[in-house]
């Protein structure tokens, strides 16, 4: 089973490989044009680009030091806060290097402006064209190129960057150093205010004696603990929820006892096991009611036991019994009477313990006020004894950090003056160039194929369209009747007259229409060449010109069109004679299209058209109708709601797909029967799925004209008919006879 599924999906993968292998060998033109254009136009770029000179140095940026920080002790209006040396710092300084003033400092150093004849703002634009920093991954380092036309400036560029940035930064830091002293002399002093005032509030505290409190120095004491008051306001809680509780059991059953009587009373009682709890039942009802059990069960022993229900046994046992059901009843009413006077005893109680709870929180909550007020002075005064002993701290470091040395740039590698261009590399852009112009013709070729929702190929039109192809044209094929029975577009022809021959019967065709979905399809020229293979077979055929808007048939044939079927279908006189005529090609006849009528619709509608195909069917043994374009006008939707069997021309990358589904669907609802469809002018040189039609065309034809070189030809030496003919009689087949032989006399 695993090995079957390895053989599929290998075979899926060969398919999708052998479809793009396809979209290339069709779409090779549009890919061919991209790839040159990319080429050419980086062999170009290439060509007029600039030589450049690239000179670089790697520098290690240190971090800061531990610079100021005054924000623990507050009261700082702007403090200054430390500097992270982290990703994002560095990542800032990178971007610092090539930054509009640091490379303005630059271009004034090096002269720049003057030598290039421009502006500070305007030379600093150019050097950042030329600078690109790149970070080393995970250390502090980068590396710093500059690409120029001039060797020396580049170099002179890339020094200079380094040490420009290592000044600006100097000076910044001093400054802000020396910011932060100022200010942190500031709050130092007003820290200090602020410690002695918190110190006197904790000893004011203290001194008015609301607390028992340990010798205090300066330090931290120990306070009074209000624990005791806490765990009996706790108790007083949970008294009062177990209370609650009983409360609302209480009142549920004494709500259901006030309305029950007797047997209803006992039977609450008993399922709600109120006799079991001390609480509510006295022992004389807890006693009752054992008895009223027992006597039930001694008086169902002695019926079992065959005394019946008058015996005097059994009546002492009853009248005994239910003078303790009355004791029972009188006692559970006492009971509920009693659990009444309880429940209005226990809501007083809960009201008691309400107002001691109260009273409990309101002690709890004064004594856990005033032992936070003398928690929280300590803390105060803690907190700003500490952030006053940093502060003291950080400001005796800061005036020694002022002038110590700080570490900015590490130089780990200097620039030199190139002695040859870096750029353009001609070789490396012209491989990346083909590359990447291979690649774009490729993507443009898929992107292409993939937008075309058009019928690409035979499997395509069966798969989307649920029809079979009967036949595949070769691209370009000409007019039979002009090149003869032995050319391989001939042997197509053949090919599909033999697959619309074993289908016909299925239909019981003899009268077909040629359409197709837009005009510019080929269908008449297929038409003509199908009649020519069928009248070559000796077929007694007819060709019908139905496009009574663009008729083009009677030109094919050399015959005058200006007479036959709009004629005959408005003319009730005329006979099927008058507008059949004979053509160059043996057994092969034509019915022009005439003058074209007003409405051309409405004519191939009329029940003289259904005349003209019964008669035909009946005088011919295969009678083809060149039809108008599917799409736009409804002269064929009438055409092939009429005639036996429609055949649908289409050309591979034409149409839309949906343009096709739609044709399909207007001959269907008129109707009409599509027997297949013919594939048209395809490109077989460059579809390999069609090349073995090519092969076996010219195998075949090639092998007829060495042993048969004259069957299938034309009569050469018949003249042009210009007149009517009469119309055969309903001819029999003659598959064995020679067109050459068959004499007008049997076919009129």
């Amino acid at each position: 089973m695993a090995d079957n599924t390895s053989q599929v999906k290998q075979a899926e993968a060969i398919l999708h490989a052998q479809d793009y292998l396809q979209i290339l060998r069709t779409r090779w033109k549009e890919a061919l044009f991209v790839f040159l254009l990319v080429f050419v136009s980086c062999a170009v770029i290439t060509k007029l680009s600039t030589p450049m000179y690239t000179s670089s140095m790697r520098i290690e940026i240190k971090p800061p030091g531990e610079t100021i920080d005054i924000t623990a002790g507050g009261g700082a209006e702007s403090p200054v806060r430390s500097h992270a040396a982290g990703t994002e710092y560095m990542t800032t300084q990178f971007e610092v290097l090539v930054s509009q003033r640091n490379l303005m400092e630059v271009a004034k150093k090096l002269n720049l402006p003057k030598q290039w004849g421009t502006s500070p703002e305007g030379a600093a634009g150019s050097l950042a064209g030329m600078i690109k920093v790149m970070p080393v991954r995970g250390t502090n380092m980068v590396d710093i190129i500059v690409s120029c036309s001039n060797a020396s400036t580049a170099c002179e560029i890339c020094n200079q960057v380094t040490q420009t940035y290592r000044e600006i930064r100097d000076r910044q830091e001093n400054q802000q150093i020396q910011d932060a002293i100022s200010e942190r002399q500031e709050v130092f002093t007003r820290s200090a205010d602020d410690l002695d005032n918190k110190a006197e509030a904790v000893r004011y505290i203290i001194s008015t004696g609301k607390y028992l409190i340990g010798m205090w120095n300066g330090g931290s004491g120990s306070v009074s603990s209000s624990g005791a008051e806490e765990q009996k306001y706790r108790d007083l809680q949970s008294a009062q929820t177990q209370l609650i509780n009983e409360l609302e059991r209480m009142r549920v059953h004494v709500g259901q006892l006030k309305g029950l009587k007797d047997e209803d009373l006992l039977e609450y009682v008993v399922n709600s096991e109120l006799l079991s709890a001390e609480s509510y039942a006295s022992s004389r009802v807890r006693t009752l009611n054992e008895t009223y059990h027992q006597e039930e069960d001694e008086r169902a022993q002695k019926l079992m036991a065959g005394y019946g229900e008058r015996h005097p046994i059994v009546l002492r046992l009853d009248e005994k019994h239910n003078s303790t059901k009355q004791d029972l009843y009188k006692g559970l009413v006492d009971m509920r009477d009693a659990m009444e006077k309880q429940l209005v005893a226990k809501e007083k109680e809960l009201e008691n313990l309400g107002v001691r709870i109260k009273e409990a929180h309101e002690a709890l909550r004064g004594l856990k006020l005033e032992e936070r007020e003398i928690i929280q002075a300590q803390e105060d005064y803690m907190n700003a004894k500490r952030t006053h002993d940093q502060l003291y701290s950080k400001l005796l470091q800061d005036k020694m950090r002022l002038n110590a040395h700080r570490s900015i740039v590490e130089v780990y590698s200097m620039p030199s003056v190139a002695g040859v261009p870096t750029s353009p590399n001609i070789k490396l852009n012209l491989i990346v160039g083909a590359v990447v112009g291979l690649i774009a013709g490729v993507v443009v070729a898929v992107v292409y194929n993939y937008f075309d929702t058009s019928v690409k190929s035979l499997e395509d039109a069966e798969r989307h369209l649920s029809l079979p192809v009967l036949g595949v044209i070769p691209q370009d094929a000409g007019l039979l009747v002009l090149q003869g029975g032995n050319s391989p577009d001939a042997e197509a022809y053949r090919i599909l007259r033999t697959n619309i021959e074993l289908k016909k019967a299925l239909y019981k065709a003899r009268t077909f229409a040629v359409v197709s979905a837009n005009a510019g399809e080929g269908k008449t020229t297929t038409l003509s060449n199908l009649a020519y293979v069928y009248a070559a077979a000796g077929y007694s055929t007819l060709m019908i010109d139905a496009d009574l808007r663009r008729p083009r048939l009677a030109r094919y044939a050399e015959i005058d069109g200006e007479f036959g079927l709009s004629n005959y279908l408005t003319n009730n006189e005329l006979e099927l004679k008058d507008v059949v005529f004979r053509t160059k090609v043996p057994n092969l006849y034509l019915m022009p299209s005439g003058p074209q009528p007003s409405d051309p619709s409405g004519v191939l509608g009329s029940y003289r058209m259904d005349q003209l195909l019964s008669e035909v069917s009946k005088r011919f043994d295969v009678v083809f109708f060149d039809s108008p374009p599917v799409l736009g006008v409804s002269d064929a939707s009438l055409l092939v709601s009429k005639v036996d069997a429609t055949l649908v021309v289409l050309q591979p990358r034409k149409m839309p797909l949906k343009a096709l589904l739609r044709t399909k669907s207007i001959i269907q609802n008129v109707g009409g029967q599509i027997m297949g469809l013919v594939m048209n002018n395809v490109d077989i040189s460059a579809d390999t799925q069609y090349q073995y039609y090519t092969t076996y065309y010219s195998y075949y034809t090639n092998d007829k004209q060495r042993k048969e070189p004259n069957v299938g030809a034309p009569r050469p030496a018949e003249p042009l008919a210009s007149a009517p003919v009469d119309a055969p009689a309903a001819p029999q087949r003659r598959r064995e006879s020679s067109p050459a032989s068959e004499s007008d006399a049997d076919l009129y």
